[in-house]
């Protein structure tokens, strides 16, 4: 592997502390709101959580380490499933933390082990994710199209959210809520995030691309 002279086992012993990090934060905040639910709201709520973009761009990228993990000796089955799945993937935990640090933290009125969960979901594993990336992506050279094909995921999002708030007025994020935006407002608020990923995303593939020039 090719990772700025980072051997094989420091990536391996990196992945598997920030996935079991990830895994047992995930798991434990989800029973966490099991056995504590909303009122009127059945235990199997707590899967409501997987709504968020938070929690979605968490839980593929804490797959993509397991998987990375279990097939650490097997280097081309990385190369042909894992690769082409990580640079969307680090796009869009990317925006997480980005769309949290700016403009979801100062409403965050978590303390406790909820604040460490917050911790967690929108830094420590965004920012280690990002250094995952860093340290080893380096065998593929990413194409300008990718971007066509990274944002599908986005695009879809901001569909459900849309749907979802529709018939249920919970449109997750108040940044999506086009009762309280207005529509002004909310067409301005998803081209802004739309706008958003599409400068993570050019600025990964511009590094990518700069760091495989060979």
């Amino acid at each position: 592997m090719k990772n700025l002279n980072i051997s094989n086992k420091t990536i391996l012993i990196y992945r598997v502390i920030f996935a079991a990090l990830s895994w047992f934060t995930i798991i434990t905040s989800i029973t966490i709101y099991a056995f504590n639910p909303s009122p009127g709201v059945p235990w199997y709520g707590c899967f409501n959580v997987f709504k968020s973009l938070t929690y979605q761009t968490n839980l593929v990228v804490t797959i993509w380490l397991t998987l990375a993990i279990i097939w650490h000796n097997k280097p081309e089955s990385i190369k042909k499933f894992l690769r082409p799945l990580k640079g969307a993937f680090t796009v869009y935990i990317t925006l997480t933390f980005v769309l949290y640090a700016l403009l979801l933290q100062i409403f965050s009125r978590s303390t406790g082990f909820g604040a460490f969960i917050n911790v967690v979901l929108h830094y420590v594993t965004p920012i280690a994710f990002i250094i995952d990336w860093i340290l080893t992506e380096t065998e593929i050279r990413y194409k300008w199209n990718y971007l066509a094909y990274w944002i599908i995921y986005p695009i879809s999002y901001l569909v459900f959210t849309f749907i979802h708030g529709t018939f249920t007025g919970n449109y997750i994020y108040y940044v999506l809520d086009i009762n309280t935006l207005g529509i002004l407002g909310y067409f301005m608020a998803i081209s802004m995030l739309i706008i958003i990923y599409i400068i993570l995303g050019c600025l990964y593939i511009l590094a990518n691309r700069r760091r495989t020039n060979v």
